[in-house]
């Protein structure tokens, strides 16, 4: 096999690797979004927030926070009512802790001395307990120091929530690449051999590739220029939920139920309408990756189990495009730009050396 046969069948793999590593990266956020995977993975922080025993969640109490009118309106509808929370600001969070404990009064968030007292009535050794009433000690009567230091405590829980989240998700993410790679029968070993004796379609799956390099990056070659402007409008709109969440807290005279504001209520239908946009622009990013796939089919690439045996080889086929497909779109989007890079250098040098010697002849 010379080298630009080689950089061909490289070139076919990196693109049929980027369109299925695409394909389980859609199929990993649509069943997080319907099975509220960041909603669960925030109840369970705030379980381990309130819970007396390392290493163990409780999940009745973190419930009860969820459910609290400070926090509970924050999700929305959807299917089987799964749109969570998913994600809460340090100041919801404490009401929510709190609402449910004894001697609450909706009026007990406006003096830290009255929030220290509500603390003290938490679980002994939880540590969201230790936590408020050492942020109360340093704060003194300032509440606003209080926030400041309350959300920077936040930020840290945060962010290893994240990481938690992030973790797990790559676990989901091998799972979906052996469920794709098994059902569309994407054997590594297959296509090799197939784009190496077969000139057609090795020319033709090398040409989408080449032309997938000359986009400028994954969105350009998605085309998700209206999909991120709605992204970009939903994460405007929950800001100005936020936004409306504080100054209804921070209103004198003290709101009793911020969820029934007026601006509050605006908001939050504002927010649920971007939602719905950003899904809809989504949809029609899946359906691009859809028909990527469909393009390496038509190209003549055997895809999909149609009549073929099972066997060792086959098993190890499958693995290595496992293994490839879950190291994510990103990366093979960058390795299909690289190989097409070398790609053209060296069919200009192995041009211009081809004429040289039918000049000499």
């Amino acid at each position: 096999m010379d080298i630009l046969v080689s950089l061909d069948v490289l070139l076919g793999l990196s693109v049929v690797y980027l369109v299925f590593s695409l394909a389980v990266t859609s199929l990993n956020e649509f069943i997080a979004a319907v099975l509220s995977s960041r909603a669960k993975w925030l109840r369970r922080g705030i379980g381990s927030l309130l819970s007396e025993k390392p290493d163990s969640l409780d999940d009745v109490g973190a419930g009860k926070v969820l459910a609290s009118p400070f926090v509970t309106y924050l999700g929305t509808s959807g299917i089987s009512n799964t749109f969570k929370a998913s994600y809460i600001a340090a100041w919801p969070l404490m009401q929510g802790v709190l609402s449910s404990v004894s001697g609450f009064k909706e009026d007990a968030f406006a003096k830290v001395s009255d929030i220290r007292a509500l603390a003290g009535e938490l679980p002994a050794n939880s540590p969201i307990r230790k936590i408020l009433i050492d942020i109360c000690a340093r704060a003194g009567d300032d509440l606003v120091k209080f926030r400041e230091m309350l959300d920077a405590w936040f930020k840290t829980f945060e962010e290893q929530l994240t990481a938690w989240y992030r973790q797990k998700t790559q676990y989901v993410l091998v799972v979906l690449s052996s469920i794709v790679v098994g059902s569309m029968n994407v054997d590594t070993v297959a296509l090799i051999h197939q784009l190496s004796v077969d000139p057609a379609v090795r020319k033709a799956v090398s040409e989408q590739a080449i032309t997938a390099a000359k986009t400028k990056d994954l969105a350009e070659y998605l085309d998700v220029k209206a999909r991120d402007q709605a992204r970009n409008a939903w994460s405007s709109a929950v800001e100005e939920r936020k936004k409306a969440e504080d100054a209804c807290r921070l209103q004198t005279p003290i709101v009793p139920d911020c969820a029934k504001s007026d601006s509050l209520i605006k908001a939050s239908q504002a927010e649920r309408v971007a939602e719905e946009k950003l899904l809809e622009e989504q949809g029609k990013v899946d359906q691009v990756i859809i028909d990527r796939a469909n393009a390496l089919r038509v190209s003549g690439l055997k895809l999909g189990w149609e009549g073929d045996q099972f066997s060792w080889q086959k098993l190890v086929g499958l693995l290595l495009s496992v293994f490839a497909v879950s190291l994510g779109a990103p990366f093979w989007f960058g390795a299909l730009k690289s190989l097409a890079s070398i790609r053209s250098v060296g069919a200009n040098v192995l041009e211009r050396d081809a004429a040289k010697k039918g000049n000499v002849a």
